[in-house]
């Protein structure tokens, strides 16, 4: 029996980043959420093989070191049990190396995937600790649910925020997160983390909030800067700013037909980027 799950993008709404501490790791805190839209991952009867295909799928490994896999083994490692009776498909909707979580969300869906088929009584917790493994993104992009995002990513605090209609922009560049926080580092512009979220008016609180790594992913990859000034520009606007550490950039709008009307327009004036209206929830 084939099962699926979306493995959706991430977003971070806003992105505070401390200083490294003692161990070259920075604290942080984010209010992340999450959209409609994703990647596809399926599990299968099979062999123990993972299949890739999708728009971004092609040159990617398939490999111990594809994420899928590697959840795959922290599964096994941590239940005992062996799972090469089924094959994993992976669908790659989402741009690679773009801030948006693609990678940890497709963790996430193949160990949700695993557990339904395989041992539904591993608890939420323990399927947590084997996300947390996965990555600093791993225990959120596993339950995908708004929350404040403290600590290096793992601790979670679920709030609520309205849906959100939004455009998401990626210009076709890769932007990986090593060389932006090692730029980020070099400026040693760090500023306090500690911004609240009150939940009173998004657009609002939102204007007292940063991205930290967005400065220094525009210095390494200058397009991000083009694109938010795109961004910015526009009638159906009401909030932009790049997601995580680049390089796929949010516009928030007031109603979805706003967002496909910009999202329309995005990909004629920007005819190499991937462009998609979406609802962040």
């Amino acid at each position: 029996m084939k099962r699926s799950r979306l493995a959706p993008a991430k977003v971070n709404l806003y992105l505070h980043v401390a200083a490294p501490d003692h161990r070259g790791y920075h604290p942080l805190r984010s209010l992340v959420v999450f959209a409609d839209y994703g990647d596809e991952v399926s599990l299968t009867p099979g062999e123990g093989r993972l299949f890739i295909d999708g728009p971004f799928g092609q040159g990617l490994s398939t490999g111990e070191d594809n994420l899928v896999l590697k959840a795959v083994r922290r599964f096994e490692a941590a239940t005992g049990l062996r799972v090469d009776s089924h094959d994993f498909h992976l669908t790659k909707n989402l741009p690679l190396a773009s801030g948006v979580g693609g990678g940890s969300a497709d963790a996430g869906a193949v160990l949700h995937l695993l557990r339904e088929a395989c041992a539904p009584e591993v608890t939420d917790d323990a399927l947590s600790a084997m996300a947390a493994e996965t990555g600093a993104d791993g225990v959120m992009c596993l339950w995908a649910q708004a929350s404040i995002a403290e600590g290096y990513g793992e601790r979670l605090t679920p709030v609520t925020v309205p849906p959100l209609p939004a455009v998401l922009i990626n210009p076709g560049v890769e932007c990986p997160t090593p060389a932006v926080f090692k730029a980020y580092d070099a400026a040693a512009e760090f500023a306090p983390v500690d911004t609240q979220w009150r939940g009173d008016d998004l657009i609002d609180d939102l204007a007292t909030t940063r991205n930290d790594l967005e400065a220094p992913a525009i210095r390494l990859v200058p397009v991000i800067g083009e694109v938010l000034a795109s961004l910015r520009a526009q009638p159906e606007t009401r909030f932009a700013r790049m997601s995580g550490s680049g390089a796929t950039c949010f516009a928030l709008c007031e109603t979805l037909s706003e967002a496909e009307t910009l999202a329309a327009r995005l990909r004629d004036d920007w005819p190499k980027a991937w462009v998609r209206a979406c609802t962040l929830r």
